[in-house]
């Protein structure tokens, strides 16, 4: 591997790294890099790098787009059964789903960010190495 092909992939996992910081700005400029060197062409190891970091962006930008969705629509369900359904007993039970929902998803997406900030780390580390990512 080259020095300058090194440096890449360095800009290319601190900007993935820095992403939920960023609100993924820093993210999207790092798969279009990785994509852009990818379509350069590239040695084996530099590939496995670039790769991992594309995939893992796709992988969590896909689970907080669906874990946005079903807290909406959880949201909206116990909302829309509150409005039909009428009882004290009821209410007070869907106002406490309501209430926690947020913090549940906050939970959900704090441990999906360490996750993804341990395996950018884990791919910094094994680049340092020179060692290629495991897919």
């Amino acid at each position: 591997m080259t020095q300058d092909n090194k440096k890449g992939v360095w800009f290319a996992y601190i900007a993935s790294f820095l992403t939920p910081f960023t609100l993924l700005a820093s993210g999207i400029v790092a798969i279009i890099y990785a994509g852009y060197q990818l379509n350069k062409g590239t040695d084996e190891l530099t590939y496995s790098h670039y790769y991992s970091i594309i995939r893992s962006f796709f992988l969590f930008f896909t689970f907080f787009v669906v874990l946005g969705v079903t807290a909406a629509t959880t949201t909206g369900m116990v909302a829309g059964a509150d409005y039909w359904v009428q009882g004290s007993m009821l209410h007070d039970v869907m106002n406490s789903v309501l209430n926690v929902i947020p913090f549940v998803g906050g939970v959900i997406a704090a441990i999906a960010v360490l996750y993804w900030l341990f395996k950018i780390v884990k791919g910094m580390r094994m680049l340092s190495q020179n060692k290629p990512m495991c897919l």
